[in-house]
């Protein structure tokens, strides 16, 4: 049954090997007609909570009705067997303002974005043109989440400390980010490991998360928003709670409630030790919905008679997960075939002739005044120099490098001073020296079009070694350098990771903003929704 309900083409061909010795398909399908996928409660779904209530001994049990509905496609069949989103939405569309009169404007996301997709690079976070352009992706919980998360706050904020021209006033933007990212995370809590709001509510945790409560409720009922008076027609300010715009803030401001009187009820009482918001939400229905539209291979858009029979053998496989949680993973690194390839393989450092000739001179970056290069661009290298130091420590295998590495002396950055929770760390100042040429070098590239050239990532290492003083690099490995072995020079392997792992993830973030750019505007998701919404 579980290999027939993946891919009845591989079962099929599995019982065709082995001479039809498996049941056929036709006889797995009268097994599950056994459940009745009819409208209503299904008696096996009771059947199995009764079987777990009573599995639990002296334990007791606590549920949660959940429901929503699903569109599937309008059409007359016969059977013969029975005869984070209306936040987003309203300030997407609608500036909003506090209690102070301050504005709360969703541009300055917009302007963010652009700012990032313009210098290539960005300051730790999601934000792309999916968040940009919400009304193509209205249903969409992560596209909302990311939007208004702490990493978006944060990256205004440092804009803001900067006094970038374009974000003096995005004060009341970043409160408002952080309330709405601090609610959700407490509305959204999955494990008792998670640290700051993302803890379960219990004893410890209540305190500081009603105050939250407290707050964000004061907050949210303070907001206002313009709208036009169905009788004078003019534009008048009122309390967005008030307004048609109400759904998303009303529904923040119930959730934090009814939270509050469920912890009074179960844990306060005795009955639970904390709560882990998570398990009550509306998340689990939509991945099951989503179960049901994969269900029909390129059909997503089943009819009744269809969604009975994908509902009847998800009631039997409920195993089902996403690939990432799958029941069989990979517990070694075999190689299915392995292809040899006749090619030499070039060092990093390497140019041949031909690269050599049509070069007109060699680039030196000091020579070339850039305008790109600004305070703000500095606190994205640095933020990625230290990823790239992490990835660096993993990479090398000797211990002593690892060591001299470490005693370096750290750059100082106040936005990952910002951005860290403990978790982030500060890069070496002799590796953000590496990495400024490069970031340097791969912004001249762009500037005269020539990253699309080939061989352009092995000409910018190489223009970058050209343009390193390395004697002048992590001076404490010299000696370290001089007990290897002459031909392994640790120092020089460090120092071409470092712009490996660096020009690699430049590369690979440039390569995605030039894809949005060429897509340009995304219609799939909008078009899908249009014809499941039509019932086509």
């Amino acid at each position: 049954m579980t290999i027939n309900f993946y891919s009845p083409k591989t079962y099929k061909y599995i019982r065709s090997t082995f001479k039809n010795r498996l049941p056929a398909s036709s006889t797995i399908r009268s097994w599950y007609s056994t459940t009745s996928g009819s409208p209503g409660c299904t008696q096996e779904a009771v059947e199995v909570l009764r079987r777990k209530v009573e599995a639990a001994d002296d334990k007791i049990l606590y549920g949660c009705l959940t429901s929503d509905e699903m569109a599937i496609r309008q059409e007359i069949s016969f059977n013969h067997s029975e005869k984070r989103m209306f936040v987003r939405n309203t300030m997407g569309k609608h500036n909003l303002y506090d209690s102070d009169g301050q504005p709360i404007m969703f541009q300055y996301l917009q302007k963010l974005m652009k700012l990032q997709e313009e210098g290539y690079f960005h300051l730790a976070n999601k934000l792309n043109r999916k968040h940009v352009e919400w009304w193509k992706h209205k249903m969409s919980v992560k596209i909302a989440a990311q939007t208004y998360s702490t990493s978006s706050a944060m990256a205004l904020e440092q804009l803001l400390t900067d006094g970038h021209p374009e974000f003096t006033g995005c004060a009341a933007t970043i409160k408002f980010c952080r309330m709405v990212n601090d609610v959700f995370d407490v509305l959204n809590s999955r494990s008792l490991c998670s640290n700051g709001f993302k803890k379960p509510l219990m004893p410890e945790t209540a305190e500081v998360i009603f105050a939250l409560f407290a707050e964000a409720i004061q907050y949210f009922s303070t907001l206002k928003v313009d709208v036009r008076s169905r009788t004078t027609g003019r534009i008048i300010r009122k309390l967005v709670i008030e307004s048609q715009f109400k759904v998303g803030f009303c529904g923040f401001i119930l959730d934090m409630s009814n939270l509050k009187n469920m912890y009074e009820q179960f844990v306060i009482n005795g009955h639970l030790k904390y709560i882990l918001s998570y398990k009550i939400s509306q998340d689990h229905l939509e991945i099951l919905f989503s179960c049901f539209r994969t269900m029909g291979g390129y059909n997503n858009n089943p009819n009744a008679t269809q969604f009975a029979a994908s509902y009847k053998k998800l009631l039997h496989h409920n195993e089902v997960k996403s690939s990432a949680a799958a029941n069989c993973i990979s517990l070694d690194n075999t190689s299915i075939l392995t292809v040899a390839s006749g090619k030499k393989i070039k060092d990093f450092t390497e140019c041949n002739e031909e690269d050599e000739e049509t070069d007109d001179h060699q680039i030196n970056v000091d020579d070339i005044p850039l305008k790109c290069i600004n305070n703000t661009l500095n606190h994205a290298v640095l933020y990625v120099s230290g990823f790239v130091e992490i990835r660096v420590l993993n990479k090398i295998k000797c211990s002593e490098c690892v060591r001299l590495l470490d005693e370096c002396p750290e750059a100082e950055s106040d936005f990952i001073t910002r951005k860290s929770f403990g978790f982030l760390r500060f890069p070496r100042i002799d590796t953000c020296k590496v990495t400024w040429i490069v970031e340097k070098l791969v912004n001249i590239y762009l500037n005269n079009d020539k990253i699309k050239l080939k061989n352009a990532y092995q000409k910018i290492i190489c223009d970058t070694m050209r343009n390193l003083d390395i004697t002048a690099l992590f001076k404490n490995f010299d000696n370290h350098v001089k007990d290897v072995d002459i031909i392994e020079n640790h120092k020089y392997e460090l120092i071409k990771l470092i712009i490996d792992y660096y020009l690699r993830t430049k590369m690979s973030y440039i390569g995605k903003c030039v894809t949005l750019r060429h897509q340009g505007l995304s219609v799939r998701h909008s078009l899908n929704k249009t014809i499941l919404f039509k019932g086509q």
